[in-house]
């Protein structure tokens, strides 16, 4: 009878592992679903941008809450915390308004926080497919933005100073923003000195090398007419 009961034990051990064997054959750990972060399509205006007031403000799965004291978003998709992002000196200012867009011209849902006007603290979430995760987009103010997809370029900027204003067109890598052009506009002429130009408008590139300079609105690229007006629209 001892013999028998080893026997039986010595079978059943083998017929584990050939099951155990098995399973790990064919019941691999499952890979967690990507998040489906389809963008929804925005449609340019007739001079070709999407402005700020044009960003969606309800997503089908996102939603974000932000802290009262404006240091924390907390990121929810179908109504499951996702991701936390923080910053103890502030990531927007009060009152702050979400936003959802392809800010990065991925086809991917970003988020953008914030009143979105001159001089406010304002934060932009682009989302890593690869990652599954928003990165944070720092370095730049992300003041008044507008997107010109022909181009895929982020514009920001606002005024800096009672006489002087400086827009920023942007570029993207991944989720890095690179300014690409950056136009000054000097109001008072007797500030161009200290302010460092000689007429009211003066667009530089990247490498601070100067590509217009002149007082006239027409005298520069159609693309940055039209983004002037916008930042400063004429007085009726």
């Amino acid at each position: 009878m001892k013999t028998k009961s080893l026997l039986l034990g010595a079978f059943a051990l083998c017929l584990g592992l050939f099951t155990a064997c098995g399973n790990n054959g064919n019941n691999k750990p499952e890979t967690p679903a990507k998040l489906d972060m389809t963008a929804a399509q925005v449609n340019p205006n007739a001079s070709g941008f999407i402005f700020l007031d044009q960003f969606l403000t309800t997503d089908p799965h996102l939603s974000v809450k932000i802290s009262d004291d404006f240091t924390t978003a907390t990121i929810f998709y179908d109504g499951k915390e996702i991701q936390t992002i923080e910053d103890e000196t502030g990531l927007v200012s009060d009152e702050a308004t979400v936003r959802f867009l392809d800010a990065n011209f991925d086809g991917q849902t970003d988020i953008y926080l914030g009143p979105g006007f001159s001089r406010t603290l304002n934060a932009l979430f682009v989302w890593d497919e690869f990652e599954q995760q928003f990165q944070v987009v720092s370095g730049t103010s992300l003041q008044n933005p507008m997107l010109h997809p022909a181009t895929k370029s982020f514009i920001e900027g606002g005024s800096s100073s009672y006489c002087e204003t400086d827009i920023y067109l942007n570029k993207w890598n991944k989720s890095m923003i690179m300014m690409d052009e950056n136009l000054a506009i000097v109001l008072d002429p007797e500030a161009y000195g200290a302010i460092g130009v000689e007429h009211r408008y003066t667009l530089k590139d990247a490498d601070d090398k100067v590509l217009y300079s002149t007082d006239e609105i027409e005298a520069l690229p159609e693309m940055w007419q039209t983004i002037v007006t916008t930042f400063c629209p004429p007085e009726e």
